[in-house]
């Protein structure tokens, strides 16, 4: 990967198995009820997206802008790595 790819660094409790569709899944904490939502990256057209509402209706959240990643389904690398 280029020394430009940005870095996420995700606790091991929080990481999920890969599914059919995505990839580099994990749980991330709604700020303002008790939900979790699932970050994930697309297999096939590599873009970033989450399972709150605000994703799912506009393809933009701010769980997305937390972490540095494009909303709007443009495609974006970034490297996973695990913290205890």
């Amino acid at each position: 990967m280029p020394n430009n790819t940005p870095v996420l660094y995700v606790r091991r409790e929080v990481k999920l198995a890969d599914n059919a569709q995505w990839t580099n899944r994990f749980h991330i904490a709604s700020e303002s009820s008790d939900r979790l939502y699932v970050i994930s990256q697309n297999k096939d057209k590599r873009h970033w997206g989450c399972s709150c509402p605000a994703w799912r209706i506009h393809r933009h959240c701010k769980h997305l802008d937390a972490l540095g990643l494009p909303g709007y389904e443009r495609p974006h690398e970034a490297k996973i790595e695990e913290r205890k």
